[in-house]
This record gives C-alpha cells, sequence and structure tokens, in this order.
C-alpha cells in the first residue's frame, strides 16, 4: 500500500507549484536559488515572476540581469529598464541593449554604471572609450595588483576584447590563464576549443572541444539515450551507432560529414535529427536510419554520441568531405529548373540571395544582415541577374526593394520562400542557381556541404567554421566551394558570449 506521500505526491507538487506561482516572495527565492545554482532559465522564468508581483529590490534586479544575460534573453530586462539606473546594476541593462543592438541605450545606461570590469568590457566592444588596446593597458596591470580580483571571470572577460583587437598572443595568454584558475570548469575549456579551432589547431581544439559532455557541464547537450552507452572510439564494425544532432541547423550540416566514418567502417549508423532535416538527411544517406529528436526514445542501438563528439573520438584531425557530401532530391531539382526555365527565357545568371538568420537571438543579429547592406556587398544589383529570394520571414518592404534594384539593373526577381518546408527543398532550389550569397546562417552550411559555387559574407571574424585556407584566404577550409568575404565587421562582438548555457 502506498504511504501519504507516494499517494499525494503528484498533487502536491502541483499545489506547491500553483501556490508559488502566485505567492511572489516564493518566486523570489526559488528564482534567487536558481541563480545561485547557475540555472538560468529557471531563473529568469522566476525572477521575472516575482517583478510582475511589483518586487524590485537590488537582489532581485541583479539577479534578474545576470539570469537575462546568461540565457541569451536580454529582451526580458525591457520592461524594468527604468529600475536599472542605479550605479550597481546599470551594466545589467547596458549590456542587454547592446545584445540587442541598441547601442545609444547601451551607452545611455553605461554613463549610469560604476566603474569595474564588465563595464570597461562593453565600453571596450561599443568602441566608445577610446581604443580597444587603451582598454587592454588598463585591465593587465588590474589584474596584477587587486588582490580581491576573480581572476578566472577577468581573464574570460578579456579574451574577447583581446580578439577584436587582433591580439591573438593576448588571447592564447588569457585563455591558459582561465585554464589554469579555473581547469575543471567545462566552460573554460570549451571556450578555449573554439579559439584553437578558429587559429586552426585542429586536433587541440576537437580534445578541448569534447569537455562540453563533463558532468554538470552548462554546456552539454540534452539527450534521452542515457542508459545507452556513449560511444568513446570503440571499434563499430558489426556494432550499431547513434548519433545525435543536437545543435542548431548550420551545426548539424556541418557535422553531417563526418558520418562517413562510421559506415565505412561497417557500423549500422542511425540518426537523431530535427524535423526540418529529415528528408535531406535520408536523401543523402539512404543507408542511415533517420529518428525525429522527439521520437529519439524508440532507438535501439549499441552506442550512441553526439555529432559533435565524432571528431574527437574517431581522431579525425582534419578536414574531412570538404565538398559535396549532401545530396538534393533529384524530382524536385528537375521540377525547379522547369519552373525557372520558364520564368527565364533569357537564360541570365541565376543568384540566391539569404541575408540573415534567426534574428531572435543574440547570435544571428550580429551575424545578419539587412538587406540594403547584404545587396550593397555582393553587388549583384550591378549586373543583369535572375536573382532567387530564399529568405525565410522576409518582409514586404525587404522583397520590395530587392525587386525594384534588381528590375532596376535589367534583372529578374523572384522569392521562392513560400515552398521552402524543410532544408531538402532549400538544397533542391540550390542546385539550379550558378552561385547563392548568403550570410553565416545554415543556407551557408547547406550550400558548401552540397558543393554549389557561394559566397559567405561574414560581419564576425571568430566563428571558426568559417576560417580561411592557409593557401587561399578567400577560400572556406570546410567547403571547397566557398569563399568568404569579410563585410561590415560590427563594433562589438557575440564573442563576448560567456557561452554558459
Amino acid at each position: 500500500m502506498k504511504n501519504s506521500k507516494e499517494h499525494f505526491g503528484p498533487w502536491l507538487e502541483a499545489e506547491q507549484n500553483l501556490t508559488r506561482r502566485f505567492n511572489p516572495e516564493d518566486s523570489r527565492t526559488s528564482g534567487l536559488i536558481a541563480t545561485r545554482d547557475r540555472r538560468w532559465k529557471a531563473a529568469l522564468l522566476r525572477l521575472e515572476e516575482a517583478a510582475r508581483f511589483g518586487l524590485y529590490d537590488f537582489q532581485l534586479l541583479d539577479a534578474l540581469g545576470e539570469a537575462a544575460y546568461r540565457a541569451h534573453m536580454p529582451e526580458a530586462l525591457v520592461p524594468y529598464e527604468n529600475k536599472y539606473k542605479h550605479p550597481f546594476i546599470a551594466t545589467h541593462m547596458a549590456r542587454a541593449w547592446m545584445l540587442l543592438g541598441e547601442i545609444d541605450k547601451a551607452q545611455e545606461f553605461l554613463q549610469f554604471a560604476n566603474d569595474s570590469l564588465l563595464k570597461k568590457a562593453i565600453n571596450a566592444l561599443l568602441g566608445i572609450e577610446g581604443s580597444i588596446e587603451n582598454t587592454i593597458a588598463s585591465m593587465l596591470p588590474f589584474a596584477e595588483t587587486d588582490p580581491k580580483l576573480d581572476y578566472p571571470d577577468f581573464w574570460r572577460a578579456l579574451a574577447p576584447i583581446a580578439n577584436a583587437a587582433g591580439r591573438k598572443d593576448l588571447v592564447k595568454l588569457a585563455e591558459r590563464r582561465c585554464k589554469e584558475l579555473s581547469h575543471e570548469n567545462p566552460v573554460v575549456h570549451y571556450n578555449q576549443a573554439l579559439g584553437f579551432l578558429n587559429d586552426g589547431e585542429i586536433r587541440a581544439g576537437w580534445i578541448s572541444h569534447d569537455w562540453r559532455l563533463v558532468p554538470g557541464s552548462q554546456c552539454a547537450p540534452e539527450t534521452s539515450l542515457n542508459e545507452i552507452a556513449m560511444w568513446e572510439g570503440e571499434k563499430l564494425r558489426g556494432k550499431s551507432i547513434a548519433v545525435i544532432f543536437s545543435d542548431g541547423f548550420g551545426d548539424n550540416i556541418f557535422c553531417l560529414r563526418y558520418l562517413f566514418s562510421f559506415i565505412e567502417e561497417g557500423a549500422t549508423v542511425s540518426v537523431v535529427a530535427p524535423l526540418e532535416l529529415i528528408p535531406l538527411i535520408e536523401t543523402s544517406f539512404p543507408q542511415v536510419k533517420v529518428y525525429n529528436s522527439k521520437d529519439s526514445k524508440k532507438v535501439e542501438t549499441d552506442y550512441w554520441c553526439y555529432a559533435f563528439s565524432i571528431p574527437t573520438r574517431a581522431a579525425i584531425w582534419k578536414p574531412v568531405q570538404t565538398q559535396g557530401y549532401l545530396k538534393a532530391d533529384l524530382k524536385l531539382v528537375e521540377k525547379y529548373r522547369e519552373n525557372i526555365k520558364r520564368e527565364n527565357p533569357s537564360n541570365l545568371p541565376i543568384y540566391g540571395l539569404v541575408w540573415h538568420g534567426d534574428i531572435r537571438t543574440p547570435a544571428m543579429r550580429t551575424r545578419s544582415y539587412s538587406v540594403e547592406e547584404f545587396l550593397e556587398h555582393s553587388e549583384i544589383y550591378k549586373r543583369p541577374c535572375f536573382v532567387i529570394s530564399l529568405q525565410k520571414d522576409a518582409t514586404p518592404e525587404e522583397l520590395l526593394y530587392l525587386e525594384r534594384k534588381i528590375e532596376g539593373a535589367r534583372g529578374k526577381f523572384l522569392d521562392v520562400s513560400s515552398s521552402l518546408q524543410d532544408f531538402s527543398q532549400t538544397a533542391a532550389w540550390m542546385m539550379i542557381l550558378d552561385h547563392i550569397y548568403s550570410c553565416d546562417t545554415s543556407t551557408g552550411h547547406l550550400a558548401g556541404a552540397l558543393g554549389v559555387p557561394s559566397t559567405v559574407l561574414i560581419r564576425n571574424t571568430s566563428i571558426w567554421q568559417w576560417r580561411a585556407s592557409n593557401e587561399d584566404k578567400a577560400k572556406a577550409l570546410w567547403y571547397d566551394s566557398v569563399k568568404i568575404k569579410y563585410a561590415f565587421v560590427p563594433k562589438y562582438s557575440y564573442m563576448f558570449e560567456m557561452r554558459e548555457v
């Protein structure tokens, strides 16, 4: 017979949650505990709930500011901006406005803020306090003389500033010092991995990258396959392995190249991927069984691993499958080609355009362009051509601007975004293009994986997947068909993010 706690457990839990939901003090306490435990999204939810009930004490606002930043949701602070004109917490609001792209607002709140390392870092990234070199010079002596300084946090803040200044020597010093002072922190190793990969030190980069899977790491993705053995590099001939694609679409497309190492070894391979990628994977890898991420519990396998863990555990220390490792649906390609023949009787060269990713996220806001900026840097409006927009979520104003510009150069314009329900359809459209221009988003990776001639416009030189080849600085290291063009680098960089969620 169940005891009362077991019998009423679900009801009691629901009642407690309901009480907490409507009790601002409980929400505040719960939020502060979650902040202490670095559970940023849970903290943000509870602290916002308390703030809506009118609790605006200093401790809550401080925790709310940090949770919003760490959870990559700076917009959560906007309703409370008038509460952040306090010298000890104004930097939270300045950082939020910076990530939202509101530079004037960020500068306004920095004027209220007390001097601190964080204020120096934001000033440097906004480019409003002299040169970044001067900021670096002022930070180094401070690190050496202030015994109360939290050294790991200082060096982590310094590394991206040094990177923005082009001081690779100082970046390495900062990362090394941070690692020495906080060696057990997986985030430190993960940040260093991104630096190694960006510098072309691929072996060191992949080894450090796998630190994100250390138990308790906030960089680790979630999986429902924990009861199955994680693959550590064992021989796989005659065995089965499931690969989990849990990162962004571009990262997933990048990592699909590594499936060949398992297939060539003779393993039975299955993948767990987002729904939007499944048709593309099934076309490209007919011998692989594909599961939707929501159905991962149905997978039966001997081992599993994350896609980004394959290079480390398979000891793949150089770029592989750098062109044409994905395939488009040939029936779709032929269908779209026939459509374009009717629209393009003059046989103009056909170009594709994608100028922004999901701009709801801070990362994409610093990698994307306005349509005016993008068209100016791609320069295709200067010659007659047939331009196809593959841009999802384009506004009517953006499409009208493109149409006028292209037709003003005696070209033709076509928006096909309504036909793009998954990446298989995007891939088919790409295969009929002579060239595609993309910002740093999943379409750039897809073009490279298909082997379609393309140019990726880069705003942020710290994104390692777009590292240039040592032999040709205009060519991408990881994709043979992709050219890189650095254009309109912003004054601040998303690399300032600590990457803790």
